[in-house]
């Protein structure tokens, strides 16, 4: 089989990133790297041997392409590219508003193109064995995302950074949307953006246990973090989205001390280290994903579905944030 030729659509460090991927792979060629910034598009597309461009016509042509832009250009990248019947993963969010990614999946759905956002956690390692591992329905998640400052980012922390988690939950519980029940945002004086955000999201019950998930992003922080607490009624799985690892933890017993010292507490705990067998990067695996919906291998209709979940969400905690 010949390598399907994929277009890059903006070469910062996303950009770059899954330039590198494309090159990597046996199954792909990156045919052209495209950037408003000549010099910028010049260099991705020197250091995997492709072709430098400024003109988003030349992804045309190409089997695929991937838009890794800033937030703000988003629609200009996307709806010309769809219109032109070219299957796209594009960074999250898909489209800066709910109104916006509507819009772009009806013509996606009408023309049957196949498209998918970067939801790459989804192809996390931890995260998957996490998954696999589960002894029941999940009842409660605690996802925690914080960052550094990050200047060169264009968009709210939610469409940045907590739109993975959102994903994450929606993935966790399941077909049942859930809704947003609280949430609060920080927009400090020196940024136009929200840089911290929580919420609590609760997925209403269908025969299982109703379940909640409890959500923290922050870019003001001083350290990367990217933590989910998983629970279900045997079992509390941490997840290290980072370091890719995997701990189960189980209550054996509990009990209250009294002695003449006083009262004390003492507790037994089972402690499980899962192997977490890693097939390949996240970025690449997605890469893989989004060529099986090219091929037609994978669900385009079932891939659309599962987009919009995350960004309903993220519209509902910037709608509110913006109210208050």
């Amino acid at each position: 089989m010949s390598r399907r030729r994929l277009a890059l659509v903006g070469a910062g460090q996303m950009g770059s990133s899954h330039a590198r991927i494309i090159a990597e792979s046996p199954l792909t060629e990156l045919a052209v790297v495209i950037d408003c910034d000549a010099e910028v598009a010049k260099r991705v597309a020197a250091t995997f041997d492709s072709v430098p461009s400024t003109n988003l016509a030349d992804a045309i042509d190409c089997d695929g392409v991937i838009i890794a832009g800033s937030t703000a250009a988003r629609m200009e990248c996307v709806l010309p590219l769809l219109e032109a019947g070219v299957p796209m993963l594009v960074e999250k969010p898909f489209a800066p508003t709910l109104a916006e990614l509507d819009q772009l999946l009806a013509i996606a759905e009408t023309r049957e193109i196949p498209v998918m956002c970067g939801f790459v956690e989804r192809f996390n390692a931890a995260f998957r064995t996490a998954l696999q591992i589960l002894d029941g329905p999940a009842t409660h998640l605690l996802a925690i995302r914080h960052s550094p400052s990050a200047t060169r980012i264009t968009s709210s922390v939610v469409n940045d950074l907590m739109l993975h988690d959102l994903d994450v939950a929606q993935q966790l519980f399941g077909a049942v949307e859930g809704v947003v029940v609280g949430s609060a945002c920080v927009r400090p004086p020196t940024s136009q953006w929200n840089e911290i955000a929580d919420c609590t999201l609760s997925f209403p019950s269908t025969g299982q246990p109703q379940g909640i998930a409890t959500l923290s992003a922050n870019r003001m922080g001083q350290r990367k973090v990217r933590t989910l607490t998983i629970y279900t009624a045997t079992k509390l799985v941490e997840v290290d989205l980072l370091r890719q690892d995997v701990t189960v933890y189980r209550n054996v017993s509990q009990e209250m001390l009294h002695s003449a010292g006083g009262v004390g507490y003492r507790s037994s705990t089972e402690v499980e280290l899962p192997f977490v067998r890693h097939h390949g990067e996240p970025l690449a695996l997605q890469l893989a994903h989004f060529l099986d919906l090219i091929d037609g291998v994978a669900d385009p209709a079932e891939e659309r579905r599962q987009l919009r979940p995350a960004h309903v969400f993220a519209e509902q905690i910037e709608t509110a944030a913006l109210s208050r």
